[in-house]
């Protein structure tokens, strides 16, 4: 029998490998958002994209022809510096892009031989020195609190090849100073409530579709918010035997939501 999503009233949707991969809009997605909107479906377009800042990621959208509105986009650069907000007094030390270090110049950085409140480790493919990580390490060793903007072990490039990212670099920092750390993006689950709360819905309310079932789909799991995992992106590589968990539904693409509602 098949399975029907009832009563949905908000989509919490991925977007680089569930809207577009490899630089070109999925088949039908651009189409699929519209029709959602005039079903009156809320729609919060959430990313763990941190390498850019979301007026990019904005912007990428437009050109690629969806029509989303700036305020309908969450990511993890949106939820840290909404915490750094309420921290002004805290100094940072930040990897990143940058495209994002220059999105965070409003905040205090450590000047010579300051120790930074807290360590903050984004997506850095722009300058991949190790020597950058070794002074992270070195300040979380004298105290400095460890931070990532998103957990995921890699994402795939332009060209569909995997890319080590943002929550690999963290787990190897945690471990070798064996320290804790807190995550602003997917899969953790104040990422997921946060999201929740800009919809104004509740997890009963809302689906999740995304292609990575570390990120999307688990994270969606442990907050009780039904999951579809779509076959692109990342989820062409999904092997349900190798899970402990499993999505609501696995669908062909973004498209094939729409045989569901």
């Amino acid at each position: 029998m098949k399975k029907k999503l009832e009563n949905i009233k908000g989509i919490l949707s991925d977007i680089d490998g569930t809207l577009y991969f490899k630089g070109s809009p999925v088949p039908g997605a651009i189409e699929t958002v519209s029709t959602l909107r005039r079903k009156g479906i809320k729609l919060l377009f959430f990313t763990n994209t941190d390498s850019e800042t979301p007026k990019s990621i904005y912007k990428s959208l437009l050109e690629y022809g969806f029509n989303v509105k700036e305020d309908e986009l969450f990511t993890p650069i949106i939820a840290l510096k909404k915490f750094l907000s309420v921290h002004r007094q805290k100094k940072i030390f930040l990897i990143s892009t940058k495209e994002i270090e220059d999105e965070f110049s409003e905040f205090s950085s450590v000047q010579g031989d300051e120790i930074p409140d807290y360590v903050i480790i984004a997506d850095f493919r722009d300058n991949w020195d190790v020597f950058r990580l070794n002074g992270a390490f070195k300040y979380i060793l004298k105290g400095a609190k460890l931070f990532g903007t998103q957990g995921n072990r890699y994402f795939l490039d332009y060209k569909g090849e995997p890319v080590i990212d943002t929550g690999s670099f963290v787990k190897m920092l945690a471990d070798a100073a064996n320290v804790p750390y807190k995550i602003f993006g997917k899969p953790s689950i104040e990422f997921f409530n946060q999201a929740l709360n800009k919809l104004n819905l509740t997890s009963s309310d809302c689906i999740v579709v995304g292609d990575d079932f570390e990120s999307d789909i688990q994270g969606a799991n442990n907050v009780g918010i039904k999951s579809i995992l779509v076959r692109t992106g990342k989820g062409v590589h999904y092997k349900p035997s190798m899970k402990n968990t499993t999505p609501f539904l696995i669908i062909d693409s973004f498209k094939s939501v729409l045989d569901y509602l």
